[in-house]
């Protein structure tokens, strides 16, 4: 071997090795995204008594109402507990979007969620109710939580008991109901109207 091409040649093998070694490197796999938060819910019915019954929004107008139950399941992916900063009352429990709602709930000490829509009344009228039953060790904490949330939203207290804020109501700059809730013992009752011709004082009375 010609000792003036010995440089040359080791540096060529040097460049086909590194080559090799890149070439034969396992490919990267990008992490997916967890389904989990989707898959971990179970549908239940609920029972009746959890949820209004249509006779008590619009008694004398025909109605159609869609319910979803779910039970959160303990394989959820974990999240944090807090709210969203969101204080939009459509967007209620401002937990997350839709794919991480049940951990975001989860988290938050809830063991069931129940959404009911019921459309009726005339003038485009809507009621959506929502129930979110707590785990007993963590109703305390998550009615804390969901009580300040909403004071930090600008809700109004309609009822005190205990010498805490139980029902809140959130309104437009036209002083029209958007959100009214319930924090009482183990759950959580909202309701959101849609449409128009609601008053504080109907939703107080549909409520209880």
């Amino acid at each position: 071997m010609n000792h003036r091409t010995a440089p040359a040649l080791l540096a060529t093998l040097a460049a086909l090795t590194v080559l090799a070694a890149c070439t034969n490197d396992k490919p990267t796999h990008e992490a997916q995204p967890s389904t989990q938060a989707i898959t971990c819910t179970t549908e239940y019915h609920a029972p009746d008594g959890d949820l209004l019954h249509p006779d008590s929004v619009w008694s004398q107008a025909p109605y159609t109402r869609s319910e979803t139950s779910l039970t959160l399941s303990a394989s959820c992916p974990q999240g944090p507990a807090a709210p969203s900063t969101s204080c939009d009352p459509a967007e209620f429990p401002w937990s997350a979007p839709d794919e991480l709602r049940a951990a975001r709930l989860r988290a938050a000490g809830v063991e069931t969620w129940i959404k009911s829509t019921i459309t009726g009344g005339g003038a485009g009228q809507g009621l959506t109710q929502q129930v979110l039953k707590l785990r007993p060790a963590e109703a305390s904490a998550a009615l804390n939580r969901f009580r300040d949330h909403l004071l930090q939203c600008g809700a109004a207290t309609v009822v005190e008991a205990d010498g805490h804020p139980q029902v809140l109501l959130i309104e437009d700059q036209e002083a029209k109901p958007k959100l009214l809730v319930d924090l009482a013992n183990d759950r959580i009752t909202a309701l959101t109207p849609a449409g128009d011709g609601w008053t504080k004082q109907q939703l107080l009375q549909i409520q209880h």
